[in-house]
């Protein structure tokens, strides 16, 4: 049985699928207003409006003083979380965000070397911020990427890049390899997506020895350290 997320079916696997609440119920400390950005029309490499919610959620949750994002597009997700991120006083730049400088020799998955295409011509959302300072942009193939220099680094990154297998099997390496901190997430787009079975399938092996979590209504799947999830509901 394939996963099919219309009709709420799931390949056999340990990742957890869980309902947003609990995700929602997690303690953040933070006051509920947020500057929010709606996402395109045609929705073509964004988070819906629901997934920026619980993308936000997630971040306040683990409250990062350095972010790393696989795939920055047209910037608009960096600009989200920017724009959220709470002053912690550090002067350099706290949003790493990595995308292709051109698609030469690339191997792509369903759309993704349209968009991809499109973002090489971008002028990046993020840019039209106040904050934009606190945003470093890394033009380079995530496959040739060398995290070396970022060991334990981050304590928020966010895996929306190149679909394909094993870019997104090197991308959570990595992501692995910088994560730090008493708490914190790794975040994948697209689980789900007919278009990507391979990302599908890297994360629902991946389940099988890393606690992952899908959240139902939603294509993201994510891992956290240091935090706790919400209680499931039980039925009175």
């Amino acid at each position: 049985m394939d996963t099919c997320l219309a009709t709420r079916t799931y390949a056999p696997s340990a990742l957890m699928h869980i309902r947003p609440y609990r995700v929602l119920s997690i303690e953040d400390g933070r006051e509920e207003e947020v500057k929010f950005f709606m996402p395109p029309a045609d929705g073509a490499g964004s988070l819906t409006a629901f997934e920026s919610v619980m993308l936000l959620k997630l971040v306040r949750a683990i409250n990062p003083d350095f972010v790393f994002e696989f795939g920055t597009f047209d910037g608009r997700t960096t600009r989200l979380v920017l724009e959220d991120l709470p002053d912690n006083g550090d002067s350099e730049p706290r949003i790493y965000t990595l995308d292709l400088p051109d698609t030469d020799g690339i191997v792509f998955q369903g759309d993704d070397k349209l968009l991809a295409e499109k973002a090489v011509l971008s002028s990046r959302k993020y840019n039209q911020s106040p904050k934009k300072a606190m945003v470093r942009q890394i033009l380079q193939d995530s496959m040739a990427f060398d995290p070396s220099p970022y060991a334990g680094k981050f304590d928020f990154i966010f895996v929306d890049a190149n679909h394909e297998y094993e870019y997104v099997k090197r991308d959570t390496e990595n992501s692995l390899k910088m994560l730090g901190g008493d708490s914190s997430c790794i975040v994948w787009h697209d689980y789900g997506n007919p278009q990507f079975p391979e990302l599908t399938r890297y994360l629902e092996e991946l389940a099988g020895s890393l606690e992952l979590y899908h959240i139902e209504g939603t294509m993201l799947v994510f891992h956290m350290r240091g935090a706790t999830i919400g209680d499931e509901r039980t039925a009175e």
